[in-house]
This record gives C-alpha cells, sequence and structure tokens, in this order.
C-alpha cells in the first residue's frame, strides 16, 4: 500500500514540473520500456523544447535499496530525456544515484531543490509522441476521479448505512443541468428537480446518481436529541 509521505511527494513531483514550464504533466503513468510495463511517479512534457522528465519518487532507503529498475537497462533514465529520484531532504547521498538520474530533495515545506542534475538521454527508448499520449491519458483519468470521488464522497464516514432508510444522492436534472443533493427514500426512483423554475422530473435510473450518503433510524434518533439538547450546547 502507497505510504502518505510516497504519495505526498508524488504530488509535489507534479506541482514541481508544471513549475518547470512543462506544458503536461500527471502523476502515475503507466509506460512500457522494452515490452516491460512500468508505472512513472510523475512525467512532465515540455512542447516547445520536445524533451521529456519523468521523476521517480522515493519515501524510504528501503523503497529505493529493494528498486532494481533504477539500476537497469530499462529504467526511466532510458525512457525520457531526463530523469530524477525525489526524496525527502538528506535521504540519499548524491553517490548513492545511479548513473542518468537527477537526484531532488524536499523539505519539510515542499521546497524542491536539484541536489544532482541529470544526464540529458539524447535519444529516448520512448518516443515523445508516445509519452505525450500516455501522460494525457494519465492526466485525465486522473481528473476523471477527482471528480467522480468528490462526487460520491460520504461525509458521514459510512456511519449511518446500516439498515438505511434514506439516501442523499447527487443527480444532474436533464432539462437544467443542475446537479443538486436529494435525501430520498431508499425505494426512490425519481426526483423532482430543485432549482426554482425548473421542477423537472428526473430519473434516477438514466441520471446517474451519485449515493453520497445513507441515515438511518439511528441517525434520525441522534438529530432529534440534539435538537432536544440544544439549549445545552449554548
Amino acid at each position: 500500500m502507497e505510504s502518505t509521505v510516497h504519495q505526498h511527494l508524488k504530488h509535489q513531483a507534479v506541482l514541481w514540473l508544471k513549475d518547470k514550464m512543462t506544458d503536461l504533466c500527471a502523476a502515475e503513468v503507466k509506460l512500457s520500456i522494452q515490452r516491460r510495463k512500468r508505472t512513472a511517479d510523475a512525467v512532465g512534457i515540455n512542447m516547445k523544447r520536445k524533451e521529456s522528465r519523468i521523476i521517480e519518487v522515493k519515501a524510504t532507503r528501503q523503497d529505493f535499496l529493494r528498486d532494481d529498475v533504477l539500476k537497469s537497462d530499462f529504467g526511466y533514465h532510458t525512457a525520457s530525456h531526463y530523469a530524477y529520484i525525489l526524496t525527502p531532504e538528506g535521504l540519499l547521498n548524491k553517490s548513492e544515484i545511479p548513473a542518468g538520474y537527477g537526484l531532488l530533495e524536499a523539505d519539510r515545506y515542499d521546497r524542491i531543490k536539484v541536489v544532482k542534475r541529470p544526464v540529458k538521454n539524447k535519444k529516448p527508448a520512448l518516443k515523445l509522441e508516445t509519452l505525450i499520449k500516455r501522460t494525457g491519458r494519465a492526466a485525465t483519468n486522473a481528473y476523471l476521479f477527482q471528480q467522480e470521488s468528490r462526487l460520491s464522497k460520504d461525509e458521514t464516514d459510512g456511519v449511518f448505512k446500516k439498515k438505511p432508510i434514506a439516501h442523499l444522492v447527487r443527480a444532474t436534472c436533464p432539462e437544467c443541468k443542475k446537479r443538486r443533493p436529494y435525501v430520498l427514500p431508499v425505494e426512490a426512483k425519481a426526483a423532482v428537480c430543485t432549482t426554482p423554475r425548473c421542477q423537472t422530473m428526473i430519473e434516477l435510473a438514466k441520471a446517474r446518481p451519485f449515493h453520497t450518503a445513507s441515515y438511518n433510524q439511528q441517525f434520525l434518533n441522534d438529530l432529534q436529541q440534539a435538537l432536544e439538547k440544544k439549549e445545552d450546547y449554548l
């Protein structure tokens, strides 16, 4: 399972690439290098310079030491013009970095500095067009996943989903195209758009609804108790 530090550094890698005048960048880009499948932590493309950069994140020394890909003939440094390893500050020495790679370090405040510059690969194993296609696909997937996750996030963490009597649903009206939340009975098959002057009947089966939360009798009991004791909290 990916650690919080690794996930955070991966995001910082994309931000760093974007800051370096990169036109297209994404995390978790799936590649095929010499018929071997790899997933690059971050990839950046500069269209004007026709250059590609790959960043591999290492959050711990153990992660770095057990990665045989970095030192192999089919590592990330062979696939792009420039390749870097990004680590927390002070994790690795420059002498440990495999040939061809640069070393980036992020301090406690996510300020990234270049500790060792990479060696430019003038003939990458992957064509720039291939990297553009793969990076664009990863960026699109990330955007769609982010939007879907935002719409379907359960703010109650599923505490009241056992034996639900109602759902909080987000649905898009086919007429006004507004996506709004609706509290509906579990068996509901439709909802009336709450946008003023619309009032269109939304068929949930066709509207790709997002069930963002569920409520049961326990929720109603807790809500009633909170209302009854309202004065105690003031």
